[in-house]
């Protein structure tokens, strides 16, 4: 039999996949590629299921499967934080790869908008702020929540870190000692949000009483807060020799003002998080129940698997009771005494670390697996996802237990978890409306309708505005914090810096006016250094022009990262005072001021776990509609929707280009015809009614 030749005979099915590997924009997958797809394909597949059976049991039918245009959208906001631009948009929805969805997914989920979203997340649930309490910098702790971000560190492995940090707080490569630190000198507030934010219990009713809502006591509350006892938020300054030696420099040359200064230049070199956890505290004073007294010594045990020996070493308590009496001290005095004794430490908080992080403890990864359910389909199994009771109803137990599972099974791996829940088939599907009673099997016909969080509402702005926003990411290392870093270095290093940073401090406590005056010539020295700067620069300015006239967006992005390399904006980038601030939400300081429009739209303040909001109000409203838009968008014609609409060729390519750009979605008929006609008879007017109206639009602002 004769051989064929190939690809001349081939079957029907044959020449269907030939022309979609030739014709398809999206090249052909690794063969690599295809088996990870299948795997994820495999893990998404029980959930699937599961969600079925739920909804078969309540007689509730599954929403059909979503648009190529609106799933994009909602991949992209989900995944990357922000909407997608028009040509984003466009490489999606003419792809003709029957995968085309996954690898969508893939594609977001390993880029660094993904790391970007998912900052934003978590220091909405770790309540990271720039600034700590007592003037303490908290870049550190954002530094180190980028980082782990970056690496994408086991979930188990990031809370191990949190709970076990210690050491100074502005030491480089230390920043998980901000956990603690954001809760200084608050030790029960700190474990009250530790238990709410990791397994998912409401325990802080339970610090004054026993629990009226739940089985906790008051006792099982300072059990838990044993676990750090004995920890310290500074170091003694008067313990440490070479502050004591600097500190007679100090009054020698300046007085009392020099000691004052001395102190406040080192303290954030002496705060931090030190004692590993002696497994003991007392009770309060006012502890009224029978189980045991005021001031009274309770041992670390942990809230769900008692009778955890942790080999607490009390202090000798009646033994120094007894000296103290031979003494014929004052009884008061006695007590004093005794209260202040403190039991040995034993490093119960890395115990404690280990047993909350632990595979075998099934609440911690039940309620991290409800948290990500929630944040990609809107609304978690379990609601409220940090108040669950043993009487608490999830939507559907089987999948709840599936979740949990997956996640043990991924080893707490938070993207690869993430990666499967986008794969299923429910991801596809149409919003549905959430259900008015949480725990309504009807959440499950598909993603719910949701606004944007504010950082997805203010990251989506700016694609309209800067070009290639990705690309303008900083680095989980930013310089915020490296000058955090680099100052505490000098501190540690040099007593000549030291003195140096007092005596400034001295002068502005003793000669206000020449202080002034020399922080102004500090100003103008800096100005020139940045002169000198943008003149050692101007080739590479000249280039960047050259190569934004002729569209290279590559070599754009790499002149752009150099010029930041050098401490140095790139033209354009930032046009005019109003437009300083335009860096996605997670470069921006931790939470944004007050008066920026991210506050305005629900972005939290970081003092409660998971405090922001996506409600609309009027101050949201009125500067939506009068600042950013005007300032940004129709007075700024760098803009990339004002580039995009001055492309487009005609009054019908422009409203297609608006749509696409905002809305990520083809106009309707009719509402092409109407703006078409605007645009014929207003001109630029229209359009910018036309982009005014789209941006202001409540299609905008929801994801579908």
């Amino acid at each position: 039999m004769k051989t064929r030749r190939p690809f001349l005979f081939l079957s029907a099915a044959g020449l269907m996949v030939l022309a979609a590997l030739i014709f398809s924009p999206t090249p052909p997958a690794r063969a690599d590629e295809i088996g990870d797809r299948l795997s994820y394909k495999r893990a998404a597949e029980p959930i699937d299921k599961l969600v079925a059976q739920a909804l078969k049991a309540k007689g509730i039918k599954a929403n059909g499967l979503a648009d190529d245009e609106t799933f994009c959208r909602r991949t992209y906001l989900a995944v990357v934080g922000r909407i997608p631009t028009a040509a984003e948009l466009q490489a999606y929805t003419r792809s003709r790869a029957s995968d085309k969805s996954y690898r969508l997914v893939d594609e977001l989920i390993e880029s660094p908008g993904h790391q970007s979203r998912l900052f934003n997340w978590w220091a909405d649930l770790l309540r990271t702020r720039s600034r700590l309490p007592r003037r303490i910098s908290g870049e550190p702790y954002i530094h180190w929540l980028k980082d782990a971000i970056a690496k994408n560190k086991p979930y188990d492995d990031m809370v191990k870190e949190l709970l076990s940090a210690s050491g100074p707080v502005h030491e480089r490569g230390n920043g998980a000692t901000g956990y603690l630190m954001r809760d200084r000198n608050m030790p029960e507030d700190n474990m009250s949000n530790t238990i709410r934010l990791f397994l998912g219990s409401r325990l802080e009713c339970a610090q004054c009483h026993n629990h009226p809502f739940d089985k906790w006591t008051q006792q099982q509350y300072y059990q838990m807060v044993a676990f750090t006892g004995g920890i310290q938020y500074q170091k003694n300054f008067r313990q440490d020799p070479r502050a004591k030696k600097l500190v007679r420099d100090a009054q020698q040359r300046w007085g009392r003002n020099g000691v004052r200064a001395l102190r406040r230049t080192l303290r954030g070199f002496f705060e931090g998080i030190y004692g590993s956890g002696t497994g003991a505290v007392r009770l309060p004073k006012d502890y009224q129940y029978d189980d045991a007294k005021p001031f009274d010594w309770t041992v670390a045990e942990p809230m769900f698997n008692p009778h955890m020996d942790v080999g607490v070493r009390l202090p000798d308590t009646e033994g120094m009771r007894r000296r103290l009496n031979r003494r014929r001290r004052n009884p008061k005095q006695v007590e004093r005494r005794l209260r202040r004794l403190r039991a040995e430490e034993i490093g119960t908080r890395e115990t404690f670390a280990g047993w909350m992080a632990s595979p075998d403890n099934e609440r911690f990864a039940l309620v991290i697996a409800n948290r990500i359910w929630k944040r990609v389909f809107g609304r978690g199994l379990i609601e409220p996802v940090d108040d669950i009771k043993d009487d608490t109803v999830t939507v559907a137990p089987k999948l709840m237990e599936e979740l949990r599972r997956l996640m043990v099974a991924v080893d707490f791996d938070m993207k690869e978890f993430e990666r499967t829940l986008l794969y299923t088939r429910l991801w596809r599907r149409k919003a549905c409306v959430p259900a008015d009673i949480p725990g309504n099997a009807a959440d499950l016909r598909g993603p719910l309708l949701r606004r944007m969080t504010a950082e997805q509402a203010w990251d989506s702005l700016l694609t309209l505005v800067v070009p290639n926003l990705d690309a303008t990411l900083q680095a989980p290392l930013n310089p915020r914090a490296e000058r955090v870093y680099t100052e505490y270095e000098q501190l540690s290093t040099s007593d000549e810096e030291v003195m140096k940073r007092a005596s400034i401090l001295v002068l502005r406590y003793t000669n206000p006016e020449e202080f002034r005056k020399r922080r102004a010539a500090e100003r103008r020295k800096r100005g020139d250094e940045m002169r000198e700067k943008r003149r050692a620069a101007r080739d590479l300015y000249r280039e960047l022009k050259r190569a934004r006239r002729e569209g290279n967006q590559k070599r754009i992005a790499e002149i752009e990262a150099e010029l930041r390399e050098r401490g140095l904006q790139p033209p354009g980038a930032r046009a005019g005072r109003a437009l300083r601030d335009l860096q996605r939400a997670g470069d921006l300081v931790s939470p944004a001021p007050p008066s920026h429009l991210l506050r305005d739209m629900g972005q939290s303040e970081r003092d409660l776990i998971e405090a922001g909001h996506a409600d609309p109000t009027v101050p949201q409203v009125l500067a939506l509609m009068n600042s950013f838009i005007e300032t940004r968008l129709l007075r700024n014609r760098t803009a990339v929707l004002a580039r995009e609409l001055a492309a487009a060729r005609g009054a019908s390519a422009k409203v297609k280009t608006a749509f696409l750009t905002v809305l990520n979605r083809t106009p309707t008929g009719a509402e092409r015809s109407m703006w078409t006609r605007d645009i014929a008879k207003g001109g630029e007017k229209a359009i910018q009614d036309l982009v005014w109206t789209l941006v202001n639009a409540h299609e905008f602002l929801f994801i579908q």
